[in-house]
């Protein structure tokens, strides 16, 4: 036991460039803790693609454990995992708006862990539509010629943009403004948020990449139920004090909702144009303005209900029985 500890003290010595910011708790981290009064909401919804215990060898299946539901509402140390390149799409009633400073903030289960830290890694992704998702920039300094093993001890200082650097209960930020030379999102409209898992495997054949080309080395393999990024929450981040979402939570209410197959729903303050959207970003609904929605060929299901008017647009969930 004393011969491993001195490797992993060597490890963490040795093993890749510190250079971002520490380990939440610490001076200097960016972390935010999962009950600072600057986090105003949650995702409202989820659609998880599971990725495999072990993606080189799918033999073992895939992994299982936890569900949607653990993955909205507040951060709570229940989470959702991924699995070996599992991804996760959540969805904003109200949309996450580039404002000064952080705009929102994803957290994982990762731990303290002998003299270091047990950290799972996923890339972060936006879109205003969707459909076109823009990845932030991610970075690792990670070394990449000894692969860190499941439960190796890792420095959240090699990592920028990655989710999962902060161990529970802090989470790790990021500012929407590192995209504001992109022309696929609108930065004062991101409702969709996908988390993709890092494959941490140095083969080449499975390996992930940084923004830099870097591999990414992290935990590999996790071959068991719970492999993978583990999200538990996302949350956006604004002013406590401040309601800036008036138009979306009073203006916009169309009833009923719950709704039934067959039949419409109204809102007594009409649109400019509505669109219905599956979880996963199909619009399979258009129309352009009026006060009603005909229902008659949407079957029963939970989707997104898209609506403009007066130059401003909010989502909705609709749940149809």
């Amino acid at each position: 036991m004393r011969f491993l500890s001195i490797l992993i003290f060597l490890g963490l010595s040795v093993m890749g460039s510190a250079q971002y910011d520490p380990a939440g708790g610490l001076q200097g981290s960016l972390a935010i803790n999962r009950n600072d009064n600057s986090i105003v909401r949650w995702a409202d919804a989820a659609m998880v693609y599971r990725g495999w215990q072990n993606i080189a060898d799918t033999s073992l299946g895939k992994v299982n454990t936890g569900d949607t539901r653990h993955a909205v509402g507040a951060a709570d140390n229940y989470s959702i995992s991924l699995g070996d390149g599992g991804s996760i799409i959540l969805f904003f009633d109200e949309p996450i708006q580039n404002r000064k400073g952080f705009d929102f903030v994803v957290f994982e289960n990762g731990f303290q862990w002998q003299g270091g830290y047990f950290l799972e890694l996923a890339f972060v992704e936006v879109s205003s539509n969707g459909l076109d998702f823009v990845r932030f920039p991610a970075f690792s300094n990670a070394d990449t010629n000894v692969q860190i093993e499941n439960l190796a001890a890792m420095n959240p200082e090699w990592y920028k943009n990655l989710a999962g650097k902060h161990q529970a209960p802090y989470g790790t930020p990021f500012d929407l403004e590192e995209l504001k030379d992109s022309t696929k999102i609108d930065l004062s409209a991101i409702y969709y948020m996908r988390l993709v898992d890092v494959v941490g495997n140095l083969d080449s054949n499975w390996a992930r990449r940084d923004a830099q080309n870097h591999k990414i080395n992290d935990p590999w393999p996790t071959a068991f139920e719970s492999g993978g990024f583990d999200l538990d929450a996302v949350g956006v981040l604004g002013d406590p004090t401040t309601t800036i979402f008036e138009f979306s939570k009073n203006e916009n209410f169309f009833y009923p909702n719950p709704a039934k197959s067959g039949s419409s729903i109204t809102t007594n303050v009409g649109f400019e144009k509505a669109e219905i959207i599956t979880l996963a970003g199909e619009v399979i609904l258009e129309i352009e303005g009026g006060n009603s929605i005909d229902l008659q060929n949407i079957s029963a299901g939970i989707y997104l209900l898209r609506m403009e008017k007066y130059g401003k647009t909010t989502i909705q969930k609709l749940c149809i029985d």
